[in-house]
Parts: C-alpha cells; structure tokens; sequence
C-alpha cells in the first residue's frame, strides 16, 4: 500500500479557498494528508481517514526565498496552533492549516485586514511578475507583426516565427483573463470588507489553465516536428528544451537547498539568480563553440555530396534536385554543378529558394538564382508581392532618381502570368524578374551574360509555373 501519492496539475486559484478547503477535507475523509504543495503537483501522505477543517490563509512577509521557517512566520504558526490550527504545507505567502473543530474560531477575523493581506500578497507575487510576463509577451507578439508587415515572405514561411505568436498569443489569454478577474474580485472583496461580510472566493477556471497548457504542447511538438528534415536542428531544439529544464530544477534545487540551510533571504536570491545567470551564459557559450567547432553543415536539413579546397578554403557541393536548370535555358558541356535548395513551408507560405552555382575554380560559367513563393492564402498576395519590390527600392530614398533600383512593369507573354516585372539599375535593365501567377511568384536572377530571350522565358515559366 502506497504511502505517499501526488496530484499532478491541481490548477486552484489560492483565492478560491472554499473549494480548496473542501478538496482536503474530502482528501482527508478517505485517508490523505496534504504534504506539499507546488505549481505543478501537490504531495499527500497516508493518515488515518478523519473529519478535518481547512483553511487558507496569505501571510505577507513571507518569502520563497526564507529560511524554513522565518522567525515572523513560526511566530504566526504558533499563534495559529495555540487556536487548534495545525500546518499542512505553504507556498511562500500561502498557508495551508487544518483543524479536528469543525466549529473552531477562523484564522481570519476581520475581513478588512484579510483583504490588505491578500492584496499585499498579490502585488508581490502575482501582479508583477503577470504586468511583467503581459508586456514581455505583448512586445514578443508586436515584434512578430512588424516582421510580418516588413519582411513577410520570410516570416509567413518560417514556422518557427509563426510558432512564436502562436505561443505567447495563449499566454496573454489566461494573463488578461486572469487579471481582469483579480480586479473584478478585489473590488468585490472590498464591498464585503466595509460590509463587514466574509470575503468572497475568486473561482478557478481550471479548463483555461489546461487548455493553454495543451496548446503550448501542441506548439512545441508543432516547432519540433517542422525540424525534423533537419536532425541537427531538431536534437538542438530538443537539447535546448531538455537544458532549460534543467536549468529550471536545478534553480529549484539551489533555491531549497539555501533555505533548508537557513541562509539568508538575500543570499538565496543572489545564489538562485546566480546559478540561472551562470548556466544561461554557459549553455549560449556551449552552444556557440560547438557551433564554431563542427560548423553550420550538420544544422542544414540536407548535406553536401562532396567538400574540395581553393585557395586555402573547402567548398561544399551540393546536388539537390532543382525545378529549372541552367542546362534548361542554354548549351553547356560542364558538369560540376553545386545545386541548392532550400524550402521554408508554414501552412500560409511556401519559399523555396534554389541556386546553381560552378565551382569556385569555373568562375566563368554562369549562375541562376530564384526564389518561388506559393501563397496558401489569396490575401497574402499583394503583401507577397511588395516585400519583392520593396526590398529592391529599400535604399532609393538615400539616391537621386536617376539612380534608383526599380522594378518596372513590363509586356511579356511568354511567361504566361498576371503580371511581369523586370529590373532596372540606375535606368538600366537587367537579367532579374519578378514574374506574379494567380497562387504564386517567382524571383528569378539569370546569369549577367545571357541574352534573355522568349524561349528562355517560356522554359523558365513551364518549370515554376506548376511548382516543383
């Protein structure tokens, strides 16, 4: 028979004692003591079934970071004892007792001084850190947009940047939910205290707490999962997860460990901190000499056929399948192609972005570059269309007009698309498109040197008109 047994996410707001306090005693009827209680789990211990009275009490200055137990908080224990109400488990400011007398006199005898403790201890504990986390995340969320509004293309394809609204967007759910309802109670709390009335109770909402947190699974393994292609940048992602967990315990640890050894509340603090500062550091060092050691290849979701030297440097080589290829477009008897591709996909956009290149010693055969963006949603298009543009005339203002990069509209029917834009430097054209299907677009530099004819248009747009 088990001894000891956890409740794992309990999820109780502290100001909803009554259901709090009725949970133990139900736990107490069939023969569990509340131990300890914890963000995460609470810890009961096997007694004899009996008929207890809880109750949860916040006590002020108190401190996570005290010695077990201050002076201050014995002093009120004991005061609490000498009236039949014995200690179950604390969380810093919250106090939970038990009592054999159903009919024994409360804790709390005056509902205004109830009220200024909790709010005393709601303002160091929950109000700030929530005003704090709130403006993190609003900040992280703005950040993500004004991405999204200038470079759009490359956020609307990333997952991982998609990923970060999607996290903190939840988070800022249950904080405004939950400080709105703080405030709501404590104007509440305030009518009954000048009332004279017991305070009233600030319902958990266990449902929000739950759903948020199986959203933020749902977007790790989602974050996760988009790496998979790539099994350095997955076991680095996974590493990174598992590191702050540790990071998290540890923290943990250092913190109990201080307080079982009465140190005082400031060198808990600074040790706690400390120790959070040192392995932040530690592990962004760790990660970048590792990064430094073994290079950027093993990170790539596709590696290399072949490595040679030049000029006292090692080139990769790359022979990814490609949609259009420069043996496609024109005659050519060399062979040595490095082709690259790299694709980004969320659920709104796909990037894709291929090169051909020659070695490095072959310098005069030519070069092809594109980028192809499909659009999984017709609004994105208009905002597709103008980060191409604008990111070509992103330095015009700085330049007299007669120097300006533009793209200008041109009449080209070979290319069998909506719209078809060509490049001018400094008035001059150049080899580079910008070519707009009805879902899709295409970036595409052919090689300086070339001729750009109908035929070689036509080709390029059979290939990338109809995706890879």
């Amino acid at each position: 028979m088990r001894d000891a047994k956890r409740e794992f996410m309990p999820l109780y707001s502290y100001l909803d004692r009554t259901t709090i306090a009725a949970h133990l005693a139900d736990m107490a009827a069939k023969g569990w003591m509340l131990e300890k209680i914890g963000a995460w789990s609470w810890r009961y211990r096997r007694v004899e079934p009996q008929k207890l009275r809880f109750a949860v009490v916040f006590f002020p200055a108190a401190s996570q970071f005290d010695p077990i137990p201050s002076e201050a908080l014995e002093t009120y224990r004991d005061y609490c004892a000498a009236a039949g109400w014995q200690l179950a488990a604390e969380s810093a400011q919250v106090q939970i007792f038990y009592n054999e007398d159903e009919n024994a006199v409360p804790i709390e005898t005056d509902p205004a001084v109830e009220l200024a403790n909790i709010r005393r201890c709601m303002k160091k504990s929950f109000l700030g850190s929530y005003w704090a986390l709130l403006a993190l995340s609003l900040f992280q969320i703005i950040f993500q947009f004004q991405r999204i509004w200038t470079a759009p293309v490359d956020t609307l394809s990333s997952t991982a940047s998609l990923s970060a609204i999607l996290n903190w967007l939840p988070l800022d759910l249950l904080i405004a939910v939950e400080l709105t309802r703080y405030y709501h109670w404590q104007r509440r709390a305030k009518a009954a205290a000048e009332a004279g009335s017991p305070l009233p109770d600030l319902r958990s909402i266990r449902w929000l707490s739950i759903l948020v947190l199986v959203w933020f699974g749902v977007i790790i393994l989602w974050l996760l999962a988009s790496y998979w292609r790539s099994r350095g940048m997955f076991l680095l992602m996974v590493g990174m997860v598992l590191y702050m967990c540790l990071m998290n315990f540890l923290s943990l640890a250092a913190k109990d460990a201080m307080k079982h050894l009465h140190a005082p509340r400031w060198v808990n603090i600074a040790v706690t901190f400390g120790m959070i500062i040192a392995l932040t550091v530690g592990g962004m060092a760790g990660m970048t000499a590792l990064i430094f050691h073994n290079g950027t290849a093993w990170l790539e979701d596709h590696s290399p056929t072949e490595t040679y030297e030049y000029r006292g440097m090692i080139w990769r080589v790359y022979d990814d399948p490609i949609p259009l290829r420069i043996e496609d477009l024109v005659e050519t008897d060399y062979a040595q192609w490095s082709t690259e591709a790299q694709v980004d996909s969320s659920f709104l956009l796909t990037h894709e972005t291929y090169t051909q290149r020659p070695r490095m010693d072959a310098l005069d055969q030519p070069n092809l570059e594109y980028e192809l963006v499909i659009m999984k949603a017709g609004f994105l298009y208009d905002l597709c269309k103008n980060d191409f543009i604008s990111w070509v005339e992103r330095d015009n203002g700085k330049l007299p007009p007669e120097h300006w990069d533009e793209y200008r509209l041109m009449d080209a029917p070979s290319w069998g698309a909506e719209d078809v834009y060509q490049l001018y430097y400094s008035g001059e054209p150049s080899n580079q498109f910008l070519v707009c299907w009805p879902d899709r677009m295409a970036e595409i530099k052919f090689d300086r040197d070339w001729t750009v004819t109908e035929d070689m248009m036509a080709t390029a747009a059979e290939a990338l008109k109809g995706g890879v």
